[in-house]
Formats: structure tokens, C-alpha cells, sequence
């Protein structure tokens, strides 16, 4: 196991009780994405999850044209790390990997209600719903320069309202909320 995966899993078991409340209301909370973020060893790796609803304002699967352009929009738009995440320069950090993909209403535990003939209102049917994934990999040059990282994401994403983050560095673990009206974290 990579040591920044080891990074994440003690930052998901030194705060569960963070995640466990987001995970037992069943669904996710329109307005609100989480954020995983591990830095070892001049590496930070960074996981966001967020509403389809928040992303591109559904979050039914796309059929139409309309939607999987909006979809592909939004895929694009987080390929571009700099549009959702900026680390500070004195870091002197590169992005190394990045992977963005979105999980559609074709989960697995839509298809109990395959037979159902219903649509998606805003808070119907909460089985169905899209989910967008980002993952972002840096090297750093100067770990110490990394005390905060500002989420230009609620500027991308006009229905974001709050980002829900864990963190673990190698001298500090915490979680935080980041909101539209103050989009930094603070790592220490």
C-alpha cells in the first residue's frame, strides 16, 4: 500500500465519527462535498466528492445531449486542478496525477427500482443520484511552506455551498468545514 493511502486511512480512523454521520443520513447533503487530503513526505494527495446536483445542477444519469455536454463540462472543468484547488507557490508543488470521473444513477442499488416507473424530483428518490469524483497527486518541494489550500471550487460551482474536509500531515490531523465565504483550510 502506497504510504499516502496509509496517510488516508489513519486520517478516516483518527476522525470517524466525521464521516460515520455524513454516511448514516443515508444520502449526501445537497450543497456539500467532502474532502480527503494526506500530505507525507512532500506528496499531498487530495480526494473531492460532490453532488451531482452541486456540479451541474442534476443528478439523475444524463440521457440528453444537453446533460452529458453539462457533464462533460464539469469533467473538464476538474481535470484543470487549478479551478478547484490552489496549494501556496512557496510550496513549489507539480501536479503528478489527477483522474476525474462521475457515478451515475446506474448504481448498483438503483437497480432494486429498475421496475419502478418514477421520475427525480429534488429529494424523491434518493437511490438516484450522481456523485463526482476528483483526485489530484502533487510533489512538493518544500512541505513546510503547505499551511493552507484554497478551494476556488465554490467559484466553478455555484451550487456548492460547503466542503466538508478531513486532513492528515505528518505533524497535524483535523477536520474542518470550508464554506464559499471562506474557501481556505488551514493545515495546522
Amino acid at each position: 500500500m502506497k504510504p499516502i493511502h496509509l496517510a488516508l486511512a489513519a486520517a478516516t480512523l483518527a476522525v470517524p465519527a466525521f464521516a460515520q454521520d455524513t454516511r448514516e443520513m443515508g444520502a449526501h447533503v445537497h450543497g456539500v462535498s467532502t474532502a480527503e487530503i494526506a500530505v507525507e513526505h512532500g506528496v499531498v494527495e487530495i480526494n473531492i466528492h460532490a453532488p451531482g446536483m452541486d456540479i451541474v445542477g442534476f443528478e439523475y444519469e444524463a440521457t440528453s445531449a444537453q446533460d452529458k455536454d453539462a457533464v462533460e463540462a464539469a469533467i473538464r472543468t476538474m481535470l484543470m486542478p487549478e479551478n478547484l484547488v490552489t496549494l501556496p507557490e512557496a510550496a513549489g508543488c507539480r501536479l503528478t496525477e489527477v483522474l476525474a470521473h462521475v457515478h451515475g444513477g446506474d448504481h448498483d442499488h438503483d437497480k432494486d427500482h429498475a421496475e419502478e416507473d418514477h421520475g427525480h424530483d429534488d429529494h424523491g428518490d434518493e437511490a438516484q443520484h450522481s456523485e463526482f469524483h476528483v483526485t489530484y497527486a502533487y510533489a512538493c518541494e518544500n512541505e513546510d511552506a503547505l499551511t493552507t489550500i484554497s478551494f476556488p471550487f465554490f467559484d466553478q460551482f455555484e451550487n456548492a455551498q460547503e466542503i466538508e474536509a478531513q486532513f492528515v500531515t505528518e505533524t497535524a490531523a483535523g477536520q474542518a468545514e470550508v464554506g464559499r465565504g471562506a474557501p481556505d483550510l488551514s493545515l495546522e
